[in-house]
């Protein structure tokens, strides 16, 4: 064996004479006869050469992936997990994940939620690019307005935010990642078609522009002009819907700097209410109880990094700008919001000693919102605001060994709501190569938008009622999570256990309980808190087929005029379990989801008559869904079905035969408003040629 240079030496052989042969991996054998002894040093020149066969290591990477790296329990959902569901908007792609709870908001608007350590997603960063984008006016119906088929991943991380990220992570972050443009195919097309009418198309078309850089444009169009009513009930289990959605985004990558610019516009256009013949009894009349809903929403986002002279020096500032226009109209309820909001952010990086890390910054965001609501026999209300929010913050990373350590602090000014100070700490410690336990804990706080979080109310006949000022949501968050993989029985296993607990010491209630016929907010005057408690195990059973398995348990109480109450419509328990195939030549896939939710407690009915009283809890229930898709060169046609089971909540509104009266109420949705739904998809992709060379 030769050094790195070529030099090498060898014992005399035995006899004489001898032949020396030499071969490498990349030449020829060659041999040198010697008859004695050399009598200096010998200089070999090898010629000639032999072309290798190509070596290929693949391994098929699991859809939703648990890292043992990351400082944060972070599961990064992959675009493989997103076509296991048919997620044609993100709001629908967590029905394989635990972490992440989905539910309808109400009876009549379509619109679905989320739900993260027991508490509503709005207490959840919701960011795409690492900049806040779910917040607002669109806190509610944000992720209805992006399409799956934009996104690359999907990071949830749980717990405590980051000081850098911003402060409203207060039970954790959603970071969308979208396609990259410089890696995308050069044209993508995805047609779904369910059982309901619902028809979306979504078409992306990447283009690579050399030193100019990367750009896609993808847009998205869904429409829904089928009335349906399966449990009878004389309104639309969906409202009739128009969207569009357009989306471009452009990266230029040089030696020490990164631009990136995004340009997006959509509307949404919702119709629904009672059906179109519905009988209209007198108490109504003679009018007709509609809902229609305006959305129009366009965003610029802008990005800039530059590595400095110093390559462990970097800065990045981050701009985001929107402007959101909604009109909602539910019966003889009317809301009008308008939203203007700019975002920057400056960070700046440097490494020490090789090993830890600062970043310090500043960040503003300014929100201009236009709010009316009016309601019957009530003046309208004005709640309109105008928030300047300034802040510095700063952040150690020291890494040692198997430990790592992030100790942050954020300083806020809100013009509205006063200062906001953030303490942070992560702790990260690798018991084992493959078992990692991390802690976090720290505070976050944000101001509230009343109206559009708890926009289902709308669908009612509650009375809108304000007790006092409102003031900024605050809460500390603190957890722990132990992640651990391992073989057994030749299988690939990865467990994973959380605990977390949020504490409110300022927060915005919404309280339901108060009297059916009445909503109403206030500060909190007591405890109110959220327990979360996980368990989550994924096995690759074998190169075909892997398996995940979830529980999870809640426990969620708030302060309801002075009485501690279970948060309504949590439910306590929840489990799930997936199974997934994928074909050795990927040209079949399936999977099938198993959901299972426990009971939650309803809001109280006792005041109201007998026959508009509901029960003090929902029954648990399950939920299946399945998919199988096949794959033919550049086509795949996918078929599935959603709630097999056919579990429906049967009772969604209460009096729907007066929903002008004091009675009426679509918001206490607590399971399935559809029974089974079968859906069929294309997706079409072209891969851009490789480029070949000509003399």
């Amino acid at each position: 064996m030769s050094d790195s240079s070529g030099h090498f030496a060898l014992p005399l052989p035995a006899a004489w004479p001898a032949t020396l042969v030499t071969t490498s991996f990349s030449t020829s054998p060659d041999s040198l006869r010697l008859e004695a002894a050399p009598s200096k040093p010998l200089t070999i020149m090898v010629q000639g050469s032999v072309q290798l066969a190509a070596a290929e290591i693949s391994e098929r990477q699991a859809s939703t992936r648990l890292s043992l790296q990351s400082l944060q329990a972070i599961e990064s959902i992959g675009a493989r997990e997103l076509k296991r569901a048919a997620c044609c908007d993100i709001s629908e792609s967590f029905e394989t994940n635990a972490t992440v709870d989905i539910n309808y908001s109400d009876a009549v608007s379509g619109t679905k939620t989320i739900r993260m350590l027991g508490l509503d997603g709005k207490y959840a960063q919701i960011s795409m690019e690492n900049i806040p984008f779910v917040r607002g006016l669109s806190s509610n119906s944000g992720l209805t307005l992006i399409p799956g088929p934009w996104i690359q991943d999907i990071n949830v991380s749980k717990g405590i935010g980051t000081a850098v990220n911003g402060p409203n992570a207060m039970t954790g972050q959603i970071d969308l990642c979208l396609l990259d443009p410089a890696t995308a195919p050069t044209l993508f097309t995805n047609l779904y078609v369910n059982s309901q009418s619902r028809t979306e198309l979504n078409v992306n078309a990447a283009q690579h522009l050399g030193k100019a850089g990367d750009n896609i444009l993808m847009v998205q169009g869904n429409l829904m002009q089928r009335e349906l009513d399966d449990n009878g009930d004389g309104f639309r289990d969906q409202p009739l819907t128009k969207r569009f959605n357009i989306m471009d985004r452009w990266i230029q990558h040089t030696d020490k700097r990164t631009t990136q610019v995004i340009l997006r516009y959509v509307t949404d256009l919702r119709n629904g209410g009672q059906m179109d013949d519905a009988r209209i009894g007198e108490s109504s009349g003679g009018r007709r109880y509609g809902v229609d809903i305006d959305n129009e929403m366009a965003d610029i986002i802008v990005k800039n990094g530059w590595i400095l002279n110093d390559p462990g020096k970097s800065i990045g500032i981050l701009t985001g700008f929107r402007n959101n226009t909604i009109s909602s109209v539910f019966g003889d309820r009317n809301y009008q919001g308008a939203q203007r909001s700019g975002y920057a952010n400056v960070v700046y990086q440097q490494l020490l000693n090789g090993k830890d890390q600062i970043k310090a910054g500043a960040s503003f965001q300014f929100d201009d919102y236009d709010e009316l609501f009016q309601q019957p026999l009530d003046q309208r209300l004005d709640l309109g605001r105008t928030e300047r929010m300034p802040g510095v913050f700063a952040e150690y990373t020291r890494m040692r060994n198997r430990f790592t350590l992030v100790a942050g602090l954020r300083a806020d000014y809100n013009s509205e709501y006063g200062e906001a100070i953030s303490p942070r700490i992560h702790l990260k410690y690798d018991i084992a190569p493959l078992t990692t336990i991390r802690f976090s804990g720290g505070s976050g706080f944000r101001s509230a938008n009343p109206i559009m979080e708890n926009a289902a109310a709308l669908a009612s006949s509650r009375r809108v009622e304000f007790d006092g000022a409102l003031g900024f949501e605050r809460s500390w968050n603190t957890g722990i999570s132990l992640l651990h993989k391992f073989k057994w029985f030749g299988k690939k296993w990865s467990l994973a256990l959380d605990a977390y607990r949020t504490d409110f010491t300022a927060q915005v209630v919404a309280d339901m309980d108060r009297d059916p016929q009445v909503l109403a907010f206030y500060m909190l005057d007591g405890p109110s808190y959220a327990n979360s408690v996980l368990a989550d195990v994924q096995v690759q059973l074998s190169k075909q087929w892997e398996m995940k398995a979830s529980y999870r348990y809640y426990d969620a109480e708030t302060t309801y005029d002075g009485v501690l109450r279970e948060r309504p419509l949590v439910p306590g328990h929840r489990g799930l379990v997936d199974l997934g195939y994928t074909a050795k030549d990927e040209k079949w896939r399936f999977d099938i989801t198993l959901n299972g939710f426990g009971t939650a407690r309803l809001p109280s009915t006792a005041s109201n008559p007998e026959e508009f009283q509901l029960g003090d809890r929902s029954p648990a229930y399950a939920t299946l869904n399945a998919q199988i898709t096949r794959v033919m060169g550049a086509w795949e046609f996918y078929l599935g079905g959603e709630n097999l089971t056919g579990t429906l909540q049967n009772r969604q509104i209460l009096d729907p035969g007066d929903p002008f009266g004091p009675y009426f109420d679509a918001s206490m949705i607590w399971g399935p408003t559809n029974t089974q739904m079968a859906y069929f998809g294309l997706r079409f992709t072209l891969k851009e040629k490789p480029k070949t060379s000509t003399l």
